[in-house]
């Protein structure tokens, strides 16, 4: 009986509502290296994370860059909305991604392990975590 709770369980999918903030400035982006402990651990994404219950979006893009990376957010303008299907976590997520305007200075915690600012050109030669890359090649063709 548990064996088919579980099969029956596993049918469902899990919808996740995310978000994800594109910081430029001179041509470069800002991404953050993930901790080895983190499913995609030890890839580099934009900053981001989950919305909590009862959270706005764009104030989760602020929380998520504050604990992230220390920096604070003086603008958070939504671009667009992405959907990411994770087979392998049986995950639909829905993410809001906003362009970053940031002050202060970039640190470490226990999610993040390093943060580094990329031109283009590296940036497409990367395995980034989730659909990061489909996320800027996004961005970028906005921005034509």
């Amino acid at each position: 009986m548990k064996d088919k709770i579980i099969a029956f369980l596993m049918n469902f999918m899990r919808v996740e509502v995310a978000v994800a903030g594109i910081i430029e400035d001179k041509g470069k982006i800002f991404l953050t290296k993930r901790n080895r402990a983190l499913v995609e651990g030890g890839k580099w994404c934009l900053p981001g994370g989950h919305v909590d219950k009862w959270e706005r979006a764009e104030d989760a893009m602020k929380r998520e860059l504050k604990e992230e990376t220390g920096l604070d957010a003086r603008s958070a303008r939504l671009l667009f909305v992405h959907e990411e299907f994770d087979r392998r976590l049986n995950l639909h997520a829905i993410v809001f991604i906003y362009k970053l305007s940031v002050k202060g200075k970039a640190k470490k915690s226990w999610e993040v392990k390093e943060s580094r600012w990329f031109t283009r050109k590296e940036i497409e030669k990367m395995n980034m975590a989730f659909t990061h890359s489909q996320m800027l090649d996004k961005y970028w063709k906005m921005k034509k």
